[in-house]
């Protein structure tokens, strides 16, 4: 492996870990207030880069949204991330998505590699 290899790989794996443990506690405090979520995306498929961003698969009523979103972008913080309604998919798209979705307990393997 090059060194710009073991540079990007050595990044990469510090952007998983701070974005598995800021999703975990986007999805902890999203179940706290009552509301349902998922990881989908390349953080679920394990194909999570350098460049990656956090998917969230949010399933909540309308009167919800903003209280679902305003979480995510207090728990994300400055790190990218997608807020995807789950009502806005059609049938196929919300299967395909839901086959790759992970809940906290798939995302805490890589939030600990941040210790």
């Amino acid at each position: 492996m090059s060194r710009i290899e073991s540079l990007m790989k050595e990044r990469r794996d510090q952007r998983l870990a701070i974005a598995s443990t800021r999703a975990l506690a986007a999805l902890s405090s999203l179940e706290k207030a009552g509301l349902s979520a998922w990881i989908v995306g390349s953080l679920s498929r394990g194909t999570f880069s350098v460049h990656s961003d956090v998917d969230f698969l949010v399933d909540c009523d309308p009167a919800s949204e903003s209280t679902a979103f305003r979480i995510l972008e207090s728990e994300m913080r400055d790190f990218p991330f997608h807020f995807i309604l789950r009502s806005d998919l059609d049938e196929t798209k919300k299967i395909m998505m839901m086959k790759d979705a992970i809940g906290a307990s798939g995302i805490r393997a890589y939030a600990h590699q941040a210790d």
